[in-house]
C-alpha cells in the first residue's frame, strides 16, 4: 500500500504572512534608527556652532577687558579708555554713559548691537597693560564672523566716598550658520 501524504492541502501561507510582518517590523526600525542618527548629527551639529560662537563671545570678553585696562599711548587701537572720558549718551563709538544712578529705559545694546554692535575684535591687536603686551588671537579661519561688543560706563561712590569706575561690556557673536547667534554680558572693574 502506497499512501501519498499531501502536504500541500494543509498550507494556508501563514508563514508567509509572519515573515511579512517580521520584515515590515524591522523595516520600520531600520527608518526610526536612521531618523534618529539624522536628528542626532544636526543636533551635535547646532550644538558645534553654538559652542564656536560662545567661545567667541567669550575672547571677545576678554579683549574688551584688555582695551578697558590697556594703559599705554602706543596701542591705542580701539580708542584709550580713561574712567568715562569719551564716553556719552549717543554711544559714540560704542562708549556709553547715562549718568550717575540711571540707566536708560531701552538698553543700549538693543538699538546699536543691530546686526552688529560699534567695536570689532580685531586679530593681531596689541594692547598693553602695565608695560606687559596682549596680542589678539586669530579667529578660525572662515568659520566665524569678529564678534562685536559696546562698553557701557558706569560712575559709583561706594561707602568709603572714593570713586570708582565699572565697565558694562556686551558683545554679540555669532556661530558659523546664519541665525546662531550668543550675547553675553558682563561688568568689568579694573
Amino acid at each position: 500500500m502506497n499512501e501519498k501524504i499531501s502536504l500541500q492541502a494543509n498550507q494556508s501561507g501563514a508563514v508567509f504572512v509572519t515573515g511579512l510582518v517580521f520584515l515590515l517590523a524591522l523595516s520600520l526600525l531600520g527608518v526610526t534608527a536612521m531618523k534618529m542618527a539624522t536628528i542626532e548629527e544636526r543636533m551635535s551639529g547646532n550644538m558645534r556652532d553654538r559652542m564656536l560662537a560662545m567661545q567667541a563671545g567669550e575672547m571677545a570678553l576678554r579683549y574688551a577687558e584688555h582695551h578697558i585696562r590697556d594703559n599705554d599711548d602706543t596701542t591705542n587701537t580701539p580708542k584709550s579708555i580713561e574712567g568715562i572720558t569719551d564716553f556719552d549718551t549717543g554711544c559714540t563709538d560704542g562708549l556709553c554713559y547715562y549718568g550717575v544712578n540711571t540707566e536708560p529705559t531701552t538698553p543700549a545694546w538693543k538699538t546699536l548691537c543691530s546686526p552688529t554692535c560699534p567695536i570689532s575684535y580685531t586679530k593681531d591687536n596689541v594692547f598693553k597693560i602695565d608695560g606687559i603686551a596682549y596680542t589678539a588671537p586669530e579667529l578660525p579661519k572662515g568659520l566665524i564672523r569678529p564678534p562685536t561688543y559696546l562698553i557701557e560706563g558706569i560712575q559709583k561712590t561706594p561707602a568709603g566716598g572714593f570713586l570708582r569706575y565699572y565697565y558694562r561690556v556686551t558683545v554679540r557673536a555669532e556661530g558659523a550658520k546664519d541665525g546662531t547667534v550668543v550675547w553675553l554680558q558682563e561688568t568689568f572693574r579694573p
